[in-house]
């Protein structure tokens, strides 16, 4: 039972923590709506574990913890993937302006 008090406690921390990032505008609409559902998701399922066995027999999974463990890896590839595709996207842009620059700078000397 303390577990899931200190364990919503951290993750309403992350929660205000993410608020001010979209106050401050340092994260868009999109990715602060995304994130807040994940930590309502993960409230409720630290709040009601017994849901996510329900959920699980549904579906066809034995037990709750291996739902989550199995939505969690999917969720960390997803983001992962999307992480590599900034990351892709902001090595193009940076190669773009390099060679602007380059060409630019060859005609002074």
């Amino acid at each position: 039972m303390i577990i899931q008090f200190i364990l919503i406690l951290l993750i309403l921390i992350f929660v205000f923590r993410l608020f001010l990032k979209f106050k401050n505008r340092e994260t868009d609409k999109k990715d602060f709506f995304l994130w807040l559902l994940i930590w309502i998701l993960a409230i409720a399922v630290i709040a009601y574990p017994q849901g996510t066995v329900l959920i699980a027999n549904k579906v066809g999974i034995g037990r709750g913890s291996d739902l989550i463990v199995y939505v969690s890896i999917i969720a960390i590839f997803f983001l992962l993937f999307r992480l590599l595709l900034r990351i892709e996207k902001m090595e193009k842009q940076i190669t773009k302006i390099v060679r602007k620059d380059a060409l630019k700078g060859k005609g002074d000397e």
